[in-house]
């Protein structure tokens, strides 16, 4: 939806999130990542820092979309910016240390089972896993955009 509006009240103020809302981010971001995945995810340790900081910047880029595009930004756009943050700020440990290689897993994960979601609901077939090496080594070694995710992940959604 297009936002027409110069009023000042019809833009969102931003401040920090409640822990109510932090929490529910928290849990649709874990369903993303974990439902249907064979990553071991008792062997990982999660920095809860990391992950507030993440949906933080998300969060920002809806207010971004909003103000400087005026559009609402869809869901699988905060999909896509959550596999950008995963990679970049490496928000799972093992033995207290960071795996970016790992991060770079998860994050490919999550794209490929959101795309996979939003594929069957618009009444389409899944995916394969095509270039997940590509993908994994770009995100762990490449500067990759978030535009760029973005871009792959509705690539991803439309072919046939």
């Amino acid at each position: 939806m297009v936002k027409t509006s110069c009023d000042p009240n019809e833009y969102p103020r931003f401040g920090f999130l409640s822990e109510e809302k932090i929490a529910e981010k928290a849990s649709l971001l874990s369903t993303w990542i974990w439902e249907n995945s064979k990553i071991p995810k008792g062997k990982l340790l999660q920095s809860d820092d990391c992950i507030r900081r993440i949906i933080d910047l998300v969060e920002r880029r809806r207010i971004y979309f909003h103000v400087f595009h005026g559009i609402d930004m869809s869901e699988w756009n905060e999909a896509s910016l959550y596999c950008f943050w995963i990679a970049k700020l490496h928000p799972y440990l093992s033995e207290g240390k960071q795996l970016p290689e790992t991060n770079s897993i998860i994050a490919v994960r999550l794209l490929y089972n959101t795309v996979n979601k939003f594929r069957k609901r618009n009444g389409k077939l899944s995916i394969g896993h095509p270039c997940i090496t590509n993908l994994i080594h770009a995100f762990t070694y490449r500067d990759i955009s978030k535009e760029s995710v973005m871009a792959i992940f509705e690539t991803l959604i439309e072919i046939p």
